[in-house]
């Protein structure tokens, strides 16, 4: 039975803000930060919205080389807060399930008795997708996704045939060599994307082998589609297919 109490005092909530554009939280995700005490939130989330909220609002992101809180100190906040009684929601971007740390937090809550909850939010990679009217996945060109860390320090190249990496725009040159050498073709297509959803989204266009040679630098958030349905959005699919 699926619980509909999105927020409970003394337990914590993991709550996904989506991409960036408040207009596309969930209804269950507004129900939880309405009824928050506390919202203990990332990088990328809207501070205009969270403006709005009664709540009391307490910064813990974490960027590359910029952690204003390591994961523990994340996970005793989350602790002391839930053990004083309050609603707490700990606000993360994209989905809370996908790259953001939330299983250890799970963990952590529940072998210290507190009760967790956990409302979805749009992932990036689905935002991009949808932005870009450019499918994951499409009959006969790409059957499987991998949703990928672009910043670990050997570059992930799994052999899905639609690639997603998530932060990885300072590697970008090293995860196209990497792709290049187990075999993808040169010019596999390759979609970026700068602030999914927001006013200011931009999204460019690339390939592996001009990812190696250009060597362009990327405006940050960015997240990067590489695969054959990258080529799709100004392509038929049938032209890929032939190629």
């Amino acid at each position: 039975m699926v619980s509909t109490s999105y927020i409970i005092k003394g337990g914590v909530t993991l709550v996904g803000f989506g991409p960036g554009n408040p207009d596309l939280l969930t209804v269950a995700a507004v129900k939880a930060l309405s009824a928050a005490d506390v919202i203990y939130y990332d990088d990328l989330i809207g501070k205009d919205y969270l403006d709005g909220l009664s709540a009391r609002k307490v910064y813990v992101g974490k960027r590359c080389g910029a952690h204003h809180a390591e994961q523990n100190q994340i996970n005793g906040l989350l602790l002391q807060s839930a053990l004083a009684g309050q609603a707490v929601v700990r606000l993360k971007g994209g989905d809370p399930m996908v790259l953001a740390h939330a299983g250890e937090e799970i963990a952590f809550l529940e072998e210290h008795g507190v009760s967790v909850h956990v409302i979805p939010g749009i992932t990036t990679a689905s935002a991009l997708a949808a932005s870009a009217k450019v499918s994951l996945t499409y009959r006969h060109l790409a059957s499987s996704v991998a949703l990928l860390n672009g910043h670990s320090i050997r570059p992930l190249t799994p052999s899905a045939d639609t690639l997603v990496y998530y932060m990885g725009a300072s590697r970008l040159t090293d995860i196209a060599k990497a792709l290049i050498a187990e075999g993808r073709p040169a010019d596999t297509p390759v979609l970026l994307a700068h602030n999914v959803s927001l006013p200011d989204e931009r999204i460019m266009e690339s390939s592996l082998a001009q990812l190696v040679s250009e060597g362009r630098v990327f405006p940050t958030p960015l997240i990067v589609m590489i695969g054959k349905v990258a080529g799709l959005r100004h392509h038929k699919a049938s032209d890929l297919l032939a190629g």
